[in-house]
């Protein structure tokens, strides 16, 4: 069947990787058999594909709380015309490991993404022009993030709360006797103390 209006796809993958810099590809390679293709005119076809996409969830192990994925409902739509798209994100994956007071350790990932796309000529025969598609290339930090979370004890803040009350009563009483001792030491209290 010919590209029908607003059709797409829909990719769901999950993967174990070893933890060295990889592409995810998803697109048309430089060089491909014509015969794969159901189509008269390959070269038409691929000239203007639309790589428009949208990223519903990419994650690199389970969630914890604070994680933010970064991509997750990322939107892209700038195709125009007789040209297709090249659209590169580059990740640096984080391993972090995740513990809160009263529940199992988790293990997982964070990850910080540059991204940019350019639209790509197919029709025009230039070896350095970019592929098109979607390119993710991704590599992992040679260091580890560990996020700890306590909950301190109620003896614990009632202590805090003694401490910082204590303090307020020092201050206080400090700048007490530092007043006492300006007025005493003024010209009209001399004055006043000669006259008694």
């Amino acid at each position: 069947d010919p590209p029908q209006e607003g059709e797409g796809c829909r990719l769901q993958a999950t993967l174990h990787v070893r933890k060295v810099p990889s592409t995810i590809h998803i697109g048309v390679a430089r060089h491909f058999k014509a015969d794969l293709i159901k189509s008269d005119d390959t070269e038409a076809l691929t000239a203007s594909l639309d790589f428009s996409h949208q990223i519903d969830n990419l994650s690199f192990g389970p969630e914890f709380p604070g994680l933010v994925q970064v991509l997750n409902g990322r939107r892209k739509s700038d195709h125009k015309s007789q040209l297709s798209e090249h659209y590169q994100y580059d990740i640096h994956v984080i391993p972090t490991t995740y513990k809160e007071d009263g529940s199992d350790q988790v293990v997982s990932h964070q990850y910080s993404v540059t991204e940019y796309n350019k639209p790509v000529d197919n029709e025009r025969k230039n070896p350095d022009a970019a592929p098109s598609g979607l390119w993710m290339t991704y590599d992992f930090t040679p260091f580890e993030v560990r996020v700890t979370r306590t909950r301190k004890s109620l003896w614990h803040f009632l202590t805090e709360c003694c401490a910082i009350l204590g303090g307020i009563f020092a201050f206080s009483g400090m700048l007490d006797n530092f007043a006492h001792q300006i007025l005493k030491s003024s010209p009209s209290s001399r004055r006043a103390g000669v006259l008694d």
